[in-house]
């Protein structure tokens, strides 16, 4: 054990260092986003497109479409993958296990692509505060990204 750790001990230092970052990384996104008013108190049109508009969004307050969303008590595939998008951000779907949220959605105006079909906000709300959100396109070659812009490509 001793020979392993003499002859790689660059190598581990390097590995606790990477880890140490991602720790810090992670701590502050989350300390962000929970600390980010934008996403409380969400009970109107103009709240919620100000919200977008913290992470970077331009969000068409007239394209506002509302459903309510069932989060399953149990994650399959497809949620454990969603979910990793949202912690990517400081949200965690896990504290909101069948809980009934509301869903708006929002046409994106200002992508900074050139994409062929409509681009889409979706925000989450529970008890008037944002639990998770995406930026998307419905297609079947479309794409998912995190809410907050500084994750988007």
């Amino acid at each position: 054990m001793k020979t392993y750790i003499k002859e790689n001990w660059n190598k581990l230092l390097l590995l606790l260092l990477a880890s140490l970052i991602f720790i810090l990384w992670g701590r502050i996104i989350f300390k962000e986003i929970n600390e980010n008013n934008a996403i409380r108190d969400l009970t109107t049109t103009i709240a919620r497109v100000n919200c977008a508009a913290s992470f970077g969004w331009e969000a068409d307050p007239g394209s506002e479409t509302a459903a309510k969303v069932k989060i399953p008590e149990e994650f399959d595939d497809v949620y454990n993958e969603y979910n990793k998008l949202q912690t990517m951000c400081g949200f965690d779907l896990r504290r909101y296990k069948g809980k009934t949220v509301e869903r708006y959605t929002y046409i994106v105006q200002n992508f900074p692509y050139e994409v062929n079909e409509p681009v889409y906000i979706n925000m989450y709300i529970y008890n008037d505060t944002m639990i998770a959100g995406d930026c998307m396109t419905t297609s079947l070659d479309g794409f998912m990204l995190p809410i907050d812009r500084r994750f988007t490509p």
